[in-house]
C-alpha cells in the first residue's frame, strides 16, 4: 500500500512538472511570425499638395513601431508645377520623408536630346538619399551607373529584397535613351532577379512601374507595389499561383494620388517565410495635419519658381 502511494505521488508530481514545463515552453509556431507594413505612393507627377499630410501619417506609423517600409513606384515630377527643376523638389521631399526606395518611372527619363552620361546629373539621382532602382534597363549587359537593380533590407533578422522594374514605354515611344540602352522585358528581368535575390533574402517584393497588366504576370515574389496605370487597387488585386497569393497594389496617380498601405503577415513553414494574410488600404487625409517641414520645402520651390517667372517676364518686356 505504501509503495503504491509513493508511486502515485511520483506520477502526480511528474505530471504536474510536465504540464508546468509545457506551459512555459515558447510556442515556436506562434513566435515564427513576421509582420511587414509597406506604405507606398506612385505617379505623383509633381502633384505635391498631399505630401505634407502623407509625411505626418508616415511619421505616426513609424512611431507605432514594427517593420515599416516607405516605397514609391516612380513618375515623380513630370507634368507638375515644378517640372523645370527636373525632380529636385520631389527628391528633397522624399529625402525628408526618408523613403526606403524609389523605382525610376518612364516619365522620369529625359524625353529628348539624351546623352547617356547626363543621367548621372539627373536631379533625382544626384540628390537622392534613397536608393533609385532600375533592374531591367541595361547598357552592354550592365546596369546604368547610379541605379541599383534591387536592395536588401534587414528587419528583425529577416532579409527583404526590393526589386525595381520599369516600363517599356521609353523604348516604344522612341525616347533617345532607348537608342543607347536596352529596355529588357519586365517579367524576364523580374524572374532573373527573383532567382538572384532568393539566394540572399527571405522575402521578395517587386517595386514596379511596368503597369498593372504586366504586374499581374509576375510570379515568385511575395507582393507587387505597382504604378504607371494610375489605379486605386483597394482591396489589392490577388494573383493566385501554385497555391500562393501575391497581392498587387497601386495608389492612384496625378491629381488623384493617395498614400497606400499594405500589411503582410508571414509564418515560418519548413524554413521559409510564407505569406499567410494581408490587408491593403488607402489613407484618408481628413484628420491628418500638414508636416511643416514638407510645407517649407514646397514653399521654397514656389518662391524659386515665382522668381524665375518674374525674371523671365522682365527679360521679355525689356526685349
Amino acid at each position: 500500500m505504501y509503495k503504491k502511494f509513493i508511486l502515485n505521488t511520483l506520477l502526480i508530481l511528474f505530471a504536474i512538472f510536465f504540464i508546468s514545463c509545457a506551459s512555459t515552453q515558447p510556442n515556436t509556431e506562434e513566435q515564427a511570425e513576421f509582420r511587414l507594413t509597406i506604405l507606398h505612393t506612385n505617379d505623383l507627377h509633381g502633384r505635391l499638395d498631399n505630401l505634407p499630410q502623407y509625411s505626418t501619417i508616415v511619421k505616426q506609423v513609424r512611431e507605432e513601431g514594427g517593420n515599416v517600409l516607405l516605397l514609391d513606384g516612380g513618375d515623380l515630377y513630370r507634368r507638375g508645377q515644378f517640372q523645370r527643376f527636373n525632380g529636385a523638389a520631389e527628391t528633397e521631399i522624399f529625402n525628408a520623408m526618408k523613403y526606403d526606395a524609389v523605382v525610376f518611372g518612364n516619365a522620369d527619363f529625359p524625353l529628348s536630346d539624351m546623352e547617356l552620361y547626363s543621367l548621372s546629373e539627373h536631379s533625382i539621382l544626384k540628390n537622392a538619399e534613397f536608393p533609385v532602382l532600375l533592374g531591367n534597363v541595361l547598357i552592354n549587359g550592365n546596369y546604368i551607373e547610379g541605379f541599383q537593380p534591387y536592395i536588401i533590407k534587414n528587419m528583425q533578422g529577416v532579409n527583404i529584397a526590393i526589386i525595381g522594374i520599369t516600363s517599356l514605354k521609353p523604348q516604344r515611344r522612341g525616347y533617345d535613351i532607348a537608342k543607347r540602352v536596352l529596355f529588357e522585358n519586365p517579367k524576364r528581368s523580374l524572374d532573373r532577379l527573383v532567382l538572384e535575390t532568393s539566394e540572399i533574402s527571405d522575402i521578395q517584393i517587386a517595386l514596379s512601374h511596368a503597369g498593372f497588366f504586366t504586374d499581374i504576370t509576375f510570379r515568385g515574389v511575395h507582393a507587387v507595389i505597382g504604378a504607371d496605370t494610375h489605379l486605386k487597387l483597394t482591396p489589392p488585386f490577388v494573383i493566385r499561383s501554385g497555391g500562393k497569393m501575391i497581392p498587387v497594389v497601386q495608389a492612384g496617380g496625378e491629381e488623384d494620388n493617395y498614400l497606400g498601405r499594405l500589411d503582410l503577415v508571414f509564418r515560418m513553414e519548413k524554413g521559409q517565410w510564407v505569406l499567410k494574410s494581408f490587408n491593403g488600404s488607402l489613407y484618408s487625409l481628413e484628420n491628418a495635419e500638414r508636416d511643416p517641414v514638407i510645407l517649407e520645402i514646397i514653399d521654397k520651390y514656389r518662391n524659386r519658381l515665382s522668381f524665375k517667372n518674374s525674371y523671365l517676364l522682365k527679360i521679355q518686356e525689356a526685349a
